[in-house]
């Protein structure tokens, strides 16, 4: 793999990583926030629902990246 390759993979990586986290994050928190405080208001609802589909959001994102990316990696000499 060239040194332009290995740059690619290394900033296609850490998106791919951050994207991670952020969905990790986003379930963890609206799992949070729902168990807490959504019986207690109404906003504590619809905040926990909206950090859960972000998160379902992101993770479709990141599905197709993840196996694009794993294509692009594939057809490296």
């Amino acid at each position: 793999m060239d040194e332009a390759a290995k740059k690619a993979f290394k900033s296609k990586f850490a998106m791919l990583t951050v994207m991670l986290n952020i969905i990790i994050l986003c379930f963890a928190m609206g799992v949070f926030i729902l168990f807490r405080f959504a019986p207690s208001s109404t906003l504590g609802l619809w905040i926990g629902i909206f950090l859960l589909a972000v998160g379902a959001i992101i993770s479709v994102l990141f599905r197709k990246l993840y196996y694009q990316t794993k294509v692009w990696l594939h057809e490296q000499p």
